[in-house]
């Protein structure tokens, strides 16, 4: 592995670098613990909200619901490669009695912390129910009902056959369970940073915001014990940081940048590895179709034909990354694998002279913490300039670039211009396009478009029952999208994290930490 030298070390200190890690509490050559019970994670983005009906979905939430939260089902990766799910750790059986009837039965014992009492069918059908109306209501929207059947089992009935409802919600970072006692004494049925009640193999013991999280093993955890007594999640924003904390061994695991995962790959070191995630996010170059300056669609056109999707993955991504064609990640149904428009300056020119557009000038929204969508932002800005458009590149800490679009968090979504963005998707196509619904303006659908065919496909997509037909669905939606302009398709990025070679990491199909199921080697 890629060492750092003295000069290196001195030159980002001196950019504040050290000064940053110091601040978080981390102590020079730290390692796991003494007893190799305490382990350090850096994340990117800190907590904005824990409740899995309206969090954002970040590595930190959703590790979080993961380690202090029940579930039914819990992904795992299948012996062909594919993505599958299996019992959770709290639950006896479950299984399809039928395609629209699923049934279950949770372990008895299993005790709510706070005095909330036992975990039981109540809570599942409370917090099924709950997620319906939820801001990732799309996830379960298959679900009709749950019928409770005993103390400890139930029935869930599907609207109709889908076999992505494990996939898409059971067992993914959503589907978590709450204790229905908990909740109702809540206001409003909602919930921030602090969890209600907590029962998993970890409980959430401290958060100490734009700092860290705290996890302590929960003793009365009945599934297989953790491996780390405890786990510390600290937050670090930049990404250079990051890779400082973890050769200096501060850190025992961390995600890190393309070019970095590069550099390791050339120099390999003894005590740590490099460990390559599956790429099911999607990344975009976004553009507000209601925005003045881009309301006429030649002009989104020009934008899409004007960058080189080349350069930005090589430049960016140190060419580890593959060109997207849309939003459905590859490897996954209806995926596409080209594109009507490429890279065409001249085309770009021209439709731009069409609308009577000159002088455009426009701001280019990048997620600060994101090094490589800065980079991309660089080379969109030169690629932009090349035919006469000038890009102003207004990076944005998470906290304020993830309400950018959401009429809920006041009017900067009738400001936004264009943007990089990235979500996390699965290997499941209705969970990836659920987001440019119509229904997703002013929520997530921040192009704020909508097309009667896509919204007549998306119902169609969810109750089609031939595989090939199925595919066709989604690829025809991703066209519809390309079509209106407001889309410039760039990758669907892998994921890289550098970890000690004591810890055996866990992810789900998103790559979201799963520290339950860490080991210790």
């Amino acid at each position: 592995m890629h060492k750092i030298s003295a000069n290196r070390r001195q030159v980002l200190a001196g950019a504040g670098v050290m000064a940053t890690i110091a601040a978080l509490g981390l102590k020079p050559a730290a390692v796991l613990a003494a007893d190799g019970s305490t382990l350090k994670v850096r994340v990117s983005d800190d907590i904005q909200a824990l409740d899995p009906g309206y969090f954002i979905g970040s590595d930190i939430e959703a590790a979080i619901n993961y380690a202090c939260l029940p579930r039914l089902a819990v992904t795992i990766r299948n012996a062909d490669g594919n993505w599958g799910w299996r019992a959770s750790d709290n639950v006896e059986k479950i299984a399809f009695d039928d395609p629209t009837h699923i049934s279950f039965t949770l372990k008895s014992g299993q005790m709510w912390s706070g005095d909330f009492g036992e975990f039981t069918a109540n809570d599942v059908k409370y917090s099924l129910e709950r997620m319906l109306t939820s801001d990732w209501k799309d996830k379960f929207s298959a679900i009709d009902r749950i019928d409770i059947k005993a103390r400890y089992s139930g029935v869930i009935t599907l609207r109709s056959a889908f076999p992505g409802v494990f996939v898409l919600g059971l067992a993914n970072y959503p589907g978590s369970i709450l204790s229905k006692a908990a909740m109702t004494k809540i206001k409003d049925g909602k919930f921030t940073t602090e969890l209600p009640s907590q029962l998993g193999p970890y409980n959430l013991v401290s958060w100490t915001p734009k700092q860290k999280a705290v996890l302590k093993a929960n003793p009365q955890w009945k599934g297989e014990k953790p491996a780390f007594s405890e786990i510390e999640m600290l937050v670090i924003a930049d990404s250079k940081s990051a890779e400082l904390a973890f050769e200096a061994r501060e850190v025992q695991l961390t995600e890190v940048s393309a070019e970095a995962a590069n550099r390791y790959r050339r120099s390999p070191s003894a005590n740590a590895k490099l460990i390559e995630r599956p790429g099911f996010r999607y990344t975009w170059l976004g553009m507000n179709t209601e925005h003045p300056k881009l309301k006429d669609i030649r002009v989104r056109k020009a934008i899409q034909r004007a960058v080189d999707l080349s350069s930005v993955l090589q430049g960016a991504y140190s060419g580890l990354a593959p060109q997207a064609f849309g939003v459905v990640p590859i490897g996954t149904l209806g995926h596409r694998d080209k594109s009507k428009y490429s890279y065409a300056p001249d085309e770009a020119r021209s439709l731009l002279k069409d609308a009577g557009v000159s002088n455009l000038s426009l701001s280019l929204a990048v997620l600060t913490s994101e090094q490589a969508h800065v980079a991309a932002a660089q080379i969109i800005q030169a690629n932009l300039a090349d035919v006469g458009i000038v890009a102003n590149i207004v990076p944005t800490d998470a906290g304020v670039y993830w309400n950018l679009g959401q009429e809920a968090k006041g009017n900067d979504w009738k400001k936004l211009e264009i943007w990089i963005m990235q979500f996390a998707g699965e290997p499941e196509p209705s969970g990836v396009l659920q987001w440019f619904r119509k229904d997703q303006i002013g929520k997530w659908n921040w192009e704020r478009w909508s097309d009667p065919e896509f919204e007549d496909l998306w119902s169609k997509g969810l109750v089609e029952q031939t595989v090939d037909k199925r595919a066709a669905i989604y690829v025809r939606m991703q066209e519809i999208m390309e079509d209106t302009g407001a889309y410039c398709w760039l990758t669907f990025p892998p994921s890289f994290c550098v970890s000690s070679d004591k810890v055996e990491p866990a992810f789900d199909a998103m790559a979201k930490p799963m520290f339950g199921a860490f080991r210790e080697t």
